[in-house]
């Protein structure tokens, strides 16, 4: 699996690009910003995005959905507690922090919890980890049966946790996600939205 990693937008947002090195297939993980940068990226790297996937709804992690998927044709994907967050700049913080609304108008497909989203031979399984948001997940990524790479959103940064004090945000449930998490990350990548990716143990 080749993963890149690109720093975007006024809160330096991780965007991920993973792809299947074998048949170029790609995602794009939380485009906050700069979707012709993240196009020159898989352009240079051979990949095709066909999958838009959202950790959480907030504003940061959506600012580049609705142009990616106008360009690429791409699929954008987030949980149905989310979803309501995409079109409203009051709920994904937008209006909040920048005085702005930065939506994402696209229809968007649904997953669930335990679903298993597939880019070419990358099957990234979806686990619901609400609490910094409603429909917050992380996604795990296996490639020949290995999972090496967790894409924790702002569940879980390199230096602690996300916050609870945004719409949606609940620090019991994501007390609860973190003890159901925490365990099923020994020896992975860490693939925060915010900050570094470290592997689990070196955080």
């Amino acid at each position: 699996m080749k993963r890149i990693r690109l720093v975007t937008g006024l809160i330096a947002t991780n965007v991920y690009l993973i792809g299947d090195e074998t048949t170029g297939e790609a995602a794009v993980i939380d485009p906050a910003a700069n979707c012709r940068g993240i196009l020159a990226e898989a352009e240079k790297n051979g990949l095709t995005v066909g999958k838009i996937l959202l950790t959480h709804g907030h504003f940061d992690h959506i600012g580049a959905a609705d142009e990616l998927s106008a360009v690429t044709g791409a699929e954008i994907y987030v949980s149905a507690p989310d979803a309501e967050l995409l079109s409203d700049g009051n709920k994904n913080g937008s209006l909040l922090f920048l005085r702005r609304a930065v939506v994402c108008r696209s229809t968007a497909r649904i997953f669930h919890d335990g679903d298993v989203i597939s880019v070419g031979g990358i099957h990234l399984s979806v686990l619901y980890t609400p609490g910094h948001t409603r429909g917050s997940v992380c996604f795990f990524a296996r490639e020949d049966g290995i999972c090496e790479s967790v894409f924790t959103g702002d569940t879980v940064f390199a230096d602690g946790y996300g916050r609870t004090d945004l719409y949606g945000g609940d620090g019991a449930a994501l007390e609860r996600s973190l003890a159901m998490l925490l365990p099923r990350l020994a020896g992975k990548m860490i693939c925060p939205g915010h900050g570094e990716p470290k592997r689990f143990g070196e955080i």
